[in-house]
């Protein structure tokens, strides 16, 4: 990559990812996108997503068929709608430009790579912060709302702990403690996917070849700081309780059938964007629909059809399998697998990874991931 054009990208992977990771993902977007007009910048950015033979690899082809079908199937219930064609337009934006970006970004240098995403994994832990204490907000958000914020959380907890892996110095033990309170911070969102996906992290740090007594500490830790800090605050403690209650999960339940049910009625699905107004039909006259069907890959499933759920599931699955493999090599990757592992889960309960902001985020990782896997 020459000078320029690596101070260019340099400029907005930064944007990406600090922002990104605040869940404002369209100036970076907006600047990437302008620089495909510049022919030296887009030639060399084809060249390098060319050494990684994208058209060979199991993720990429998978994601290509899912970009496609969803294309397809969309347009297909909607020929004639705006609403239609953008979602399309946007999909195809966050597949594929964002997702080459994060290989591209693998040229970069990677101590810079990772100041980066420490700098937005800590900006985002102090807003949060400042949101909950300051703003005085019950449930803590970012530049998005706080399940969404939940996750990108999720995202700074495992840049944190890769960081502590990774770093041999004293350092290590700085970011164990910014990790400490991106803890907090996530417990300050009040998102119980979110928490259920952080217990899912820490349990599953060993699977990916956490060291033993580092991993007893840690989880030992955030036991100690989620069990007091969640029950001593009432409000916290009945979000909590609710997870298991399901009279109170009641609207999702009804959410997930009617899901299942567009689902197997419609091979097509009922096209992306359409899930609120067509939830409707789906529920008896004195439930209220809900936006969204609190599950992502159900979510994909109305929307697309049981290809779209399958597709959807595979994609989520393979980043986590990927980092498993890299870690044997890499083992600061074991936390990054862990995080995508949580994120994969935390999806069954929410879809906060369905809007640009999020998503374009998070498949920028997908990107990086994918590189460091190829590249081994």
């Amino acid at each position: 990559m020459e000078r320029k054009l690596t101070v260019w990208f340099s400029m907005i992977a930064l944007l990406l990812v600090v922002l990104g990771s605040l869940g404002e993902i369209v100036p970076g977007l907006i600047l990437l996108l302008a620089s495909f007009f510049y022919p030296p910048f887009l030639k060399d950015f084809i060249n390098e997503a060319k050494v990684y033979a994208p058209q060979k690899r199991f993720f990429t082809q998978v994601s290509f068929i899912f970009a496609l079908w969803a294309a397809l199937a969309t347009l297909f219930v909607n020929p004639s709608s705006s609403v239609s064609w953008g979602i399309v337009v946007g999909l195809l934006i966050v597949i594929f430009p964002v997702f080459f970006a994060g290989i591209y970004a693998r040229k970069l240098d990677s101590k810079f790579l990772w100041h980066i995403f420490i700098f937005g994994a800590g900006l985002a832990t102090v807003l949060i912060f400042y949101d909950y204490f300051i703003v005085g907000n019950r449930r803590a958000e970012l530049l998005v709302g706080c399940n969404a914020a939940g996750t990108l959380l999720l995202i700074a907890l495992a840049t944190f702990l890769a960081a502590f892996y990774k770093e041999k110095d004293k350092r290590r033990w700085f970011y164990l403690g910014a990790s400490f309170f991106t803890v907090v911070g996530i417990i300050l969102t009040a998102s119980r996917a979110a928490w259920i996906g952080m217990a899912v992290m820490f349990v599953s740090l060993p699977l990916f070849g956490a060291k033993t007594k580092q991993f007893l500490a840690i989880i030992l830790v955030v036991t100690l700081v989620l069990g007091l800090i969640i029950f001593t605050n009432s409000y916290w403690k009945q979000r909590f309780l609710t997870i298991f209650d399901l009279d109170q999960n009641s609207a999702r339940l009804n959410a997930y059938e009617a899901s299942i049910s567009m689902m197997t009625k419609h091979p097509f699905g009922i096209g992306l964007g359409n899930f609120e107004s067509e939830h409707r039909n789906y529920l008896p006259e004195d439930k209220n629909p809900l936006s969204h069907a609190h599950n992502i890959y159900l979510q994909f499933g109305a929307e697309l059809g049981f290809v779209g759920f399958v597709l959807s599931v595979l994609i989520y699955l393979t980043v986590p399998l990927m980092c498993f493999k890299i870690a044997k090599v890499k083992p600061y990757f074991g936390p990054i697998g862990a995080g995508s592992l949580a994120i994969f889960v935390r999806e069954l309960f929410d879809a906060t990874t369905l809007g640009l902001a999020v998503a374009g985020f998070v498949w920028f990782l997908f990107g990086l991931v994918f590189a460091e896997y190829v590249a081994l």
